[in-house]
């Protein structure tokens, strides 16, 4: 019996305290381990990005869990959850008719777009174009460097496109003869604004038209590299004959 009762515990106790064989609790902690790699793969990948791409200390280990960390939805935007975010950004449309009225339009609209779920979906098309922007560039310096044009013009046509597409839909959508968008960025205020002026998160002076190139770029220079960055889109483009009741015309 005590022969019996030894071996019987010595069993136990190498099957764990879930009665788990050794392999199960190795495999077991490789799949956890796995999963906490992929876990911090992403935020580390995101904090250590620089204007000139990620960190290659951190590629390895996020190309190799893409997978699982695309299907476990673990590379979701850390941007707005960060101990500091940073400010958000809005589409300021502005709507041209022939009868010399223009009217507004800014996304996301809180009490335009319901329900919820509509209003973060105009969200997230204004930040990811604002991702895309890609300023133009002075004509010397992309005469210079070919390699430096190349990768310009490829990031730059893919912001005007996917600008242009938008700018197109709002001609159909508020039978428009032209749109035209600008960015906004929604600051956020510092604690001096808020414990001692007061300012309200939605104060107007939180909210600044961000100009397409710098202000040190020439008028010329803009012609030379970015001609139509402001494209006048034609009548017939325009699908539906009434104008929309949350857009706010006025006459010039």
């Amino acid at each position: 019996m005590t022969t019996e009762a030894t071996t019987l515990r010595e069993t136990a106790g190498s099957r764990g305290g879930w009665g788990l064989s050794r392999r199960s609790r190795i495999v077991l902690s490789l799949i956890l381990v796995i999963h906490l790699l992929a876990v911090t793969a992403e935020p580390l990948r995101f904090f250590t990005r620089s204007s000139r791409g990620t960190s290659p200390a951190t590629d390895p280990a996020r190309i190799l869990l893409a997978p699982y960390v695309e299907f476990a939805y673990l590379n979701h935007g850390y941007f707005f959850f960060a101990p500091e975010p940073g400010p958000s950004h809005l589409l300021e449309c502005r709507l041209e008719y022939g009868n010399s009225e223009t009217g507004r339009l800014r996304f996301p609209d809180k009490r335009a777009q319901r329900p919820r779920l509509l209003y973060h979906r105009h969200f997230m098309l204004s930040e990811f174009l604002h991702q895309l922007h890609v300023p133009p560039v002075q004509p010397r310096i992309a005469e210079d460097d070919p390699a430096i044009l190349a990768e310009w013009r490829e990031a730059r046509g893919r912001y005007e496109m996917i600008r242009d597409s938008m700018t197109r839909h709002l001609v159909a959508r508020y039978a428009a003869d032209a749109a035209f968008i600008d960015r906004v960025e929604h600051r956020l205020p510092s604690d001096f604004e808020v414990l001692t002026e007061r300012l309200p998160l939605n104060d107007p002076s939180l909210y600044v038209v961000l100009p397409d190139a710098p202000e040190y770029l020439p008028a010329e220079g803009v012609r030379a590299i970015d001609a139509g960055s402001s494209k006048r889109l034609e009548p017939s483009q325009a699908t539906e004959p009434d104008r929309p009741a949350e857009a706010e015309e006025v006459a010039q």
